[in-house]
């Protein structure tokens, strides 16, 4: 958000009251039309990252493992921030010496939370919450893009879709918004609901239930569940759009009363694709009953079914078939989101973004399909939070690996190539990236096709950039 024009989006006031907290003034002014202006003065968007704040925002310190905002407060007003929320614990340090007018509130964290709650409910357009094990940024971006085709829509930025990013995300809101897409995510039980009780969503995306967060949650069924809790957090008369092919998603909803629009390649799909094309690095063409046929520039089959997702919500919410069907044409891959780039003649298919089992799998069939391959090598990472199975995961993702050669780094890389070694494919274990990627380098050439596969705690783009393909 910009710095404010006219009239705050939230006065000091409105803050204090939102936050439960107490506002604290060092310098307040001694006539009474002065002070009644500084109490109407306030702030025009929030910001928890003195680095990125801007003049006329609230800085909201949090308490980290490394460092403690509260240590940036002076810093923060020195850049423009109109107010700044302190935890009482801290204020000690500050009392008589305040930098700028503070609301004075127990947890940070908390008080940010109560503020987009009590925000969120002063807007009456309509939210979609997105979550899933797999696909959930994208079909956020793909819903948001169809529902901007009929009106001013909000989306999640980036990947602020935690404790911090969903309120963070709810109080960018404004009037002129029909409709806002927020992205909800997890890593232990309840986490989605104490979410969905922020943004009391009015419909709901959830794209699977698969293995992701497995560390935090023991058990499929139980992810299953927390993934269908988002449908359980939607108000009477709410809808849930639900990938028809994840079973055990659909197995969790059968518990709760809403209704549940299915979409997907499953044969009981209410929204199913008629027909559809590989077309490589192009993306995909597929047609749908009611749409005109559309050019998906997303690479891979698996970007077909999110996109399904967002014609199952244009259709519920009347946006117009054609703008929605041109709106999703117009996404292009996000960085890092199997992106294809050309490098030495090979063809790099960036998915390392992050992953789980399932995201894994589908990424492997998109390089054993790649068109014009000669050959075929996957790069592959640890993927986190799988819990005490992540060994045998591992192993089986390595034997899903097909017509491919494999190359693997990280604590389980022995695991993925003892899978592969099963399936019979061709694989190595390297000691760290950098031994990696020098043997990378030495195998790049025309009609090579290159997949890089791993969670973010990976970072797989440290083999991109010590080949020199980091784009």
């Amino acid at each position: 958000m910009t710095a404010f024009a006219t009239a705050p989006v939230l006065t000091l006031t409105d803050l204090a009251r939102m936050a439960g907290g107490d506002l604290v003034v060092r310098d307040v002014p001694s006539g009474a039309t002065e002070r009644e202006a500084l109490l109407r003065s306030g702030v025009d968007g929030v910001s928890i990252d003195t680095r990125t704040l801007a003049p006329g925002q609230l800085f909201v310190p949090l308490a980290g493992g490394a460092t403690d905002g509260h240590r940036f407060l002076a810093d923060a007003f020195q850049k423009g921030a109109a107010a700044a929320l302190c935890e009482r614990r801290a204020y000690a340090a500050w009392e008589g010496k305040e930098p700028g007018p503070l609301v004075l509130v127990d947890d940070a964290t908390e008080a940010l939370q109560r503020i987009a709650r009590r925000f969120r409910d002063g807007w009456h357009g309509l939210l979609i919450g997105v979550t899933g094990s797999a696909g959930k940024t994208t079909t956020k971006d793909l819903v948001a893009a169809v529902m901007g085709a009929a009106g001013p829509t909000l989306k999640t930025e980036g990947n602020l879709n935690n404790h911090w990013g969903v309120p963070l995300t709810l109080l960018r809101l404004r009037p002129e918004h029909r409709t806002a897409v927020v992205e909800i995510a997890m890593n232990h039980p309840g986490e989605i609901a104490a979410l969905a009780a922020i943004a009391r969503p009015g419909a709901a995306v959830i794209t699977n239930a698969g293995s992701a967060h497995l560390e935090g949650l023991g058990s499929l069924e139980a992810i299953a569940r927390e993934k269908a809790s988002l449908a359980g957090a939607l108000a009477k008369g709410g809808v849930v759009f639900a990938g028809a092919d994840s079973s055990r998603l659909l197995a969790a909803l059968k518990s709760i009363k809403v209704r549940t629009v299915r979409y997907g390649f499953a044969a009981g799909a209410d929204l199913r694709p008629e027909s559809v094309e590989d077309l490589g690095p192009l993306g995909s063409r597929f047609s749908v009953a009611g749409f005109p046929a559309i050019h998906l520039r997303l690479i891979g089959r698996h970007q077909v079914a999110n996109a399904l997702g967002a014609l199952a919500v244009a259709r519920e919410f009347g946006v117009d078939p054609a703008a929605a069907a041109a709106a999703i044409e117009s996404l292009r891959p996000g960085r890092g989101r199997m992106e294809v780039r050309a490098f030495r003649g090979a063809t790099l298919l960036v998915d390392s973004y992050n992953a789980n089992p399932e995201s894994l799998r589908a990424a492997l069939e998109t390089l054993a399909a790649w068109p014009g391959a000669t050959r075929r090598i996957a790069v592959l990472g640890d993927m986190l939070e799988l819990g005490p199975d992540a060994a045998r995961i591992h192993r089986e993702a390595g034997e899903a690996v097909q017509g491919a050669e494999l190359m693997a780094v990280g604590a389980f890389a022995a695991d993925l190539v003892a899978g592969a070694a099963r399936a019979g494919v061709a694989a190595r274990v390297f000691a760290d990236k950098a031994a990696l990627a020098d043997a990378l380098a030495a195998e790049l050439a025309p009609g090579t096709a290159v997949l890089f596969k791993a969670s973010r705690g990976a970072a797989l783009e440290d083999v991109l950039m010590r080949i020199g393909a980091q784009g």
